[in-house]
């Protein structure tokens, strides 16, 4: 009988063994063998989730690629743990990280959690990049942004999950530039449409959080309209020159950062509005995510035809390949992949 100490790595263990993941991309031999270190090669390390490493690594068996994120039992709460293994489980979404399975370590002191990888890298990473090329992230990309955010936090609503920690960092593209939400480990669940912990990375969090004030889902409209603010204008958008507890007061008291024209960059007056709404200081007056995908500016970027996997490739420096089908038609939900542009490759923000 396993002791009061062992208690929350068995609900971990049993969680696990409970899981069988259906993955039509994955032959039926994979589907039924456990996972583990000895069938995985690892490629290289890719960076660091909420409370592991993540490394690139590829299944024996398969060839399939996956990333595969590490957590420190010891160091990682049980809760956080339990709630990340159920959310990525239960979830399936063209918007939320595609999960394949979880193992525990022989000494049960680590939890390994596969899931797709994806080659896009994060909007943290490209962001670096295109500062790097001196660069903009054009009108119709940030547009696609966007909405496969807003996208994948409308389907977590309806599971009655906030994320609770969007930032560049879990906001990832797949090669086609598809979003891709990640790392659930702080994401709660709805009780009665509102939450009240205190969890999360504080410097996107929406004033309603950082007071320790209820809050909905509208919390993660303002830390996506902080992170395209950050994506278009190439700097977080409050003062880096305050200590952290100034600066939380600052986003607090202070009036909302805006979107505006700068270095001979002009914006719509839809994407500046749309920004706007995202971040409205009332919690119970801002948009919800569902709202959002209404906004003009984002129903008018969705009518035209963008080719993200076309703009990937211009950030990273990639090879076309040679079937380049990843132009979407306009309208088609979440772009899966649309435009275009020179918008990583030229000093002006426009979309080809």
């Amino acid at each position: 009988m396993p002791s009061k100490q062992d208690e929350p790595l068995e609900t971990i263990r049993h969680a696990i063994d409970s899981m069988r993941v259906t993955d039509d991309e994955v032959d039926s031999v994979a589907q039924e063998a456990v996972f583990s270190d000895d069938v995985l090669e690892e490629i290289c390390r890719i960076g660091e989730g909420a409370g592991g490493a993540v490394h690139k690594v590829k299944d024996k068996r398969t060839n399939k690629i996956m990333a595969r994120k590490t957590i420190t039992t010891r160091e990682a709460p049980m809760k956080q743990l339990e709630r990340e293994l159920s959310i990525l489980s239960s979830t399936k979404h063209i918007n939320i990280i595609e999960f394949h399975g979880a193992y525990m370590s022989p000494s049960s002191s680590e939890v390994k959690l596969l899931m797709d990888f994806c080659e896009g890298g994060s909007l943290e990473s490209v962001s670096k990049q295109i500062k790097e090329r001196n660069a903009f992230v054009g009108e119709k990309i940030a547009g696609r942004l966007a909405e496969g955010i807003l996208q994948g936090l409308a389907y977590l609503h309806t599971k009655k999950t906030i994320h609770r920690d969007i930032k560049p960092s879990n906001i990832l593209l797949s090669s086609r530039g598809i979003v891709k939400l990640c790392d659930f480990g702080v994401s709660g669940e709805l009780d009665g449409s509102m939450a009240y912990t205190f969890t999360g990375t504080s410097f996107y969090m929406a004033p309603e959080r950082i007071c320790g004030h209820e809050y909905t889902i509208r919390s993660d409209v303002w830390s996506t309209g902080i992170s395209l603010l950050e994506l278009v204008q190439k700097r977080f958008p409050f003062p880096n020159d305050l200590p952290p507890i100034e600066l939380m007061m600052y986003i607090t008291t202070g009036e909302p950062p805006q979107l505006e024209n700068e270095g001979g960059v002009i914006w719509s007056a839809d994407m500046k509005d749309f920004i706007k709404q995202t971040l409205i200081v009332d919690a119970l007056t801002r948009p919800t995510p569902k709202d959002m995908l209404s906004h003009p500016w984002i129903v008018e970027n969705m009518k035209q035809e963008v080719n993200m996997a076309r703009w990937l490739r211009q950030v990273w420096d990639w090879k076309k390949p040679r079937d380049d089908a990843s132009r979407s038609r306009p309208g088609t939900a979440n772009g899966h992949s649309r435009p275009s542009s020179s918008d990583s490759a030229s000093p002006k923000a426009e979309d080809a």
